[in-house]
C-alpha cells in the first residue's frame, strides 16, 4: 500500500486480476441445494427474450461482478498493511477457524471492504438506473421478507457468498413464481437497495476494532477514476443524487407575487412551455424546427431585481407543467458550492452536474446562478476558475454539443462584463432584469413585504388600487424595446436583401472586431425569438390529444400556423440590438475601470490633503503650496467627473 497520506488508485487494472474468481462463484453459486449462473437467472427476467441480454441486465451483471472484484481488491490491500496475509500463511489450516487475532483481523479487513464494495455498487446501480430515465423510488420491489445481516470475521469467499445471497434468492424466486419483478428495470432497483443496506450494515460496525482505524487514517481509496472515492469510513465521492432531488427543493412562485420585469417573467413562461413540448420518441422538440427555444438565455442585473424570483418561476412552471402533462424532468444548479479546495475536482463536480442533459428521456432546466463569481475573463482565469470557463464553454458550444429541445440553460450575473468574452458570447438570448419601476411595482413590493401587518390592519393606509393586477396581465407587458426604440429608424430596411444585410453586419464587426459567426448565430435566433412571438394555446397543455399525442410532423404543422413572418427591417432591427447589447457591456466595463481609476486617484489626493492639513493643525512646517494644489487638484477631478455623468445622461 502507498505511504500514509497519498491517495491509494483502485482501478481496472487492480480488479482485473479478481475477475477470474469473481466469475467462478457467480456462475457456480450454491442455494438451496442447488447451483446457479447469474447471467442464466438474468436471462429469465425477461420471457420474451430468454438467450440475450438486455442492455440493463447486462450493465446489472457487470456492476455486480465489478463490486466483488472490488471487495476482493480492497480485502487484498489492507490484509497486507495489517499482516492478515502474513498470519494466513503461517497458520495452519486445523487452527483457522479458532484463532481469534484471524478473525479480528479478517472482521477489520471484510468490514471496511464490504462498505467499499457496496456503496459502490449502491451508486453504479444508481447511474444505471437514471440512464434508464427513471428514479428508484419509483420501481420499488418489495423486500420487506430479506433480511439482511453481516459476518465479516468469515473467509472472503465466503463473505462474498453472503453479499451475493439475496441477490441469488430474489432471481430463484423469481424463477419458480414470476410474481417477483415486472421487469429487468425493478431487479436492477432490488440490487442497489441490497447493498444500500450492505453499505449501512457495515458503517455501523465500523467501530469495531477501533485499535485497527489507524490503517485507514491518512488514505484516500480513489476508485474507478474516481468514481467512489473514500476517506475511511466517510464517502467524499461526487454523488450524483443531489443532481436529480433539485427538482424540488425550490418554494414555488406565481408570475404575480413577482414585482416588476414583465417581460422576462412572460419570456420565463413561454421557454418553459415550449421546453415541454420535448417529443421524447423523437428526441427532438419540434419548436426547434422553426426557432423560438433559446438553449442559453442570461439575466442580467443589479442584486435584488428579482433574478432568483424568476428562475423560482421557471422551475415552478416546470413542476406543474411536469405534473399536467406527465414527463419527466431534472433541475440543475452550478453556483458557488461547485468549488473544490481539491485542483481539478472543480471541473469534475461541473461535469457531473452538467451529465444530467445527456439524458434524452428527461427534460433540464439549468440554473447557472451568479455566473460572474464562478468565472473571470481567461487572461485573469487561474487553476479551478480555468476549468470552469472551459468546461462551461465547451457544454454551451462546443464540438460535442447537441441541442435537441430538451434543455434550458438559464444565468444570472450582477455584473456581465466579469465574464470572458467567449462565454458571454455563448447567451444567444439576453435580458436586462431591472426589477421594480412604476408606482404599482413599489406598492405591491411592500404588500408584500409588510403583508401580514397589512392582514392584522397593523399599517392603516387605503391602498387607492387593485393590487398586483398589473404583475402578469396583457395589458400590462410592455412593448418589445426593439420595436420602441427601433421601428422608425429601421422602416428604410423593408425592401432591403439578404446582402444588404450582409453588408450591415460588417459594418457593425468594423466597429466592434468582437462579432464574429457566434454572433450570427445569437441575431438569428433572435429573429426566430420575433418570428415566435406567441403564447401556446393554453388547451394543448389541458387535453393532450390536441397536441403531445400527435406525430411529430403533425406537431410542427400545428407549430407553423402560429408563427408571424419576419420582414426584412427586423433583421436590422436585431443586428442593432445584439450590436448595443455588447456595447453596453463594452461601456459599462470601461465606465467601471474608469471609475475604479478615479476612486483611487481621489483617495490618494485625499490622504496627502489629510496628511498636510494635519502637519498645520500640529505646528509642524508643512507644504503649504503642494496642500493648495492638492485642494485644487481635488476639484478639479470632482468637476470632471460630475460633467462626465451629465455627458452620459445628455444633460446639458
Amino acid at each position: 500500500m502507498n505511504e500514509q497520506n497519498n491517495p491509494v488508485d483502485i482501478g481496472k487494472d487492480q480488479l482485473a486480476k479478481f475477475k477470474r474468481s469473481i466469475e467462478e462463484i457467480l456462475t457456480t453459486f450454491r442455494f438451496g441445494g442447488k447451483q446457479y449462473s447469474l447471467p442464466d437467472l438474468l436471462l429469465k427476467l425477461d420471457p420474451e427474450e430468454e438467450y440475450v441480454m438486455s442492455n440493463l441486465e447486462r450493465d446489472t451483471y457487470l456492476a455486480v461482478r465489478e463490486g466483488m472484484q472490488l471487495f476482493s481488491a480492497v480485502t487484498d490491500l489492507l490484509a497486507e498493511k495489517v499482516g492478515l496475509k502474513q498470519l494466513l500463511i503461517a497458520t495452519p489450516s486445523s487452527d483457522l477457524s479458532a484463532n481469534q487475532e484471524l478473525n479480528r483481523l479478517r472482521g477489520f479487513c471484510h468490514n471496511y471492504a464490504t462498505y467499499a464494495a457496496s456503496l459502490f455498487l449502491t451508486q453504479k446501480m444508481d447511474a444505471i438506473i437514471r440512464s434508464e430515465g427513471v428514479e428508484a423510488s419509483e420501481k420499488k420491489p418489495d423486500a420487506s421478507d430479506m433480511p439482511l445481516s453481516l459476518d465479516s470475521s468469515q473467509p472472503e469467499k465466503s463473505v462474498i457468498r453472503r453479499l451475493l445471497a439475496p441477490v441469488f434468492a430474489y432471481l430463484v424466486k423469481q424463477m419458480e413464481t414470476g410474481k417477483e419483478f415486472e421487469s429487468s428495470l425493478v431487479f436492477a432497483v432490488c440490487v442497489k437497495d441490497i447493498f444500500d443496506k450492505y453499505a449501512q450494515l457495515a458503517l455501523q460496525a465500523k467501530d469495531a476494532h477501533p485499535e485497527l482505524d489507524r490503517h485507514l487514517q491518512g488514505y484516500q481509496f480513489r476508485i474507478l477514476d474516481e468514481f467512489l472515492v473514500l476517506e475511511a469510513y466517510e464517502n467524499k465521492s461526487i454523488s450524483a443524487a443531489p443532481v436529480a432531488a433539485q427538482a424540488l427543493t425550490f418554494t414555488p412562485i406565481r408570475p404575480q407575487e413577482i414585482v416588476g420585469n414583465r417581460n422576462a417573467k412572460r419570456k420565463i413562461v413561454r421557454y418553459v412551455q415550449r421546453l415541454a413540448l420535448y417529443d421524447p420518441i423523437k428526441q427532438m422538440n419540434p419548436i426547434l424546427e422553426l426557432g423560438g427555444l433559446a438553449w442559453t438565455s442570461l439575466y442580467d442585473g443589479l442584486p435584488g431585481t428579482g433574478k432568483s424570483s424568476l428562475f423560482r418561476l421557471a422551475m415552478t412552471q416546470l413542476k406543474e407543467l411536469s405534473d399536467q402533462i406527465g414527463f419527466k424532468f431534472a433541475i440543475f444548479t452550478v453556483d458557488q458550492s461547485i468549488k473544490d479546495e481539491y485542483y481539478g475536482k472543480t471541473g469534475k463536480i461541473l461535469l457531473q452536474r452538467l451529465s444530467v442533459t445527456q439524458n434524452p428521456a428527461l427534460v433540464s432546466l439549468g440554473i447557472l446562478d451568479d455566473i460572474d463569481l464562478l468565472t473571470s475573463s481567461r487572461d485573469d482565469a487561474q487553476g479551478a476558475d480555468n476549468d470552469i470557463n472551459n468546461i462551461l464553454m465547451q457544454y454551451l458550444d462546443g464540438a460535442f454539443t447537441v441541442r435537441r429541445g430538451n434543455v434550458i440553460n438559464f444565468a444570472a450575473s450582477n455584473k456581465p462584463t466579469g465574464l470572458d468574452d467567449a462565454l458571454r458570447n455563448r447567451f444567444n438570448d439576453r435580458l436586462l432584469v431591472d426589477g421594480p419601476s412604476t408606482a404599482e411595482d413599489f406598492a405591491d413590493i411592500s404588500l408584500i413585504l409588510a403583508g401580514k401587518m397589512f392582514e392584522k390592519n397593523l399599517i392603516k393606509i387605503e391602498k387607492g388600487y387593485e393590487p398586483f393586477a398589473t404583475q402578469f396581465s396583457p395589458e400590462s407587458l410592455e412593448k418589445e424595446d426593439v420595436a420602441a426604440y427601433m421601428a422608425d429608424e429601421f422602416s428604410k430596411y423593408k425592401n432591403a436583401t439578404l446582402l444588404d444585410f450582409g453588408k450591415f453586419v460588417a459594418d457593425l464587426k468594423a466597429k466592434n472586431p468582437k462579432i464574429t459567426g457566434r454572433s450570427s448565430r445569437a441575431i438569428i435566433e433572435a429573429i426566430k425569438e420575433r418570428s415566435a412571438d406567441f403564447d401556446l394555446p393554453q388547451e394543448w397543455f389541458a387535453n393532450r390529444a390536441i397536441f403531445f399525442d400527435q406525430p411529430y410532423e403533425k406537431k410542427i404543422s400545428l407549430l407553423t400556423e402560429l408563427y408571424q413572418p419576419i420582414t426584412p427591417d427586423i433583421l436590422f432591427q436585431e443586428a442593432q440590438r445584439y450590436f448595443d447589447s455588447e456595447a453596453r457591456f463594452a461601456n459599462t466595463e470601461a465606465e467601471g475601470h474608469v471609475t475604479r481609476g478615479y476612486n483611487n486617484l481621489m483617495w490618494d489626493v485625499q490622504a496627502q490633503i489629510r496628511y498636510y492639513q494635519e502637519q498645520v493643525a500640529n505646528g509642524e512646517r508643512a507644504d503649504l503650496g503642494k496642500l493648495d494644489m492638492l485642494k485644487a487638484m481635488s476639484r478639479q477631478l470632482v468637476q470632471q467627473h460630475e460633467a462626465t455623468i451629465r455627458k452620459a445622461l445628455g444633460v446639458a
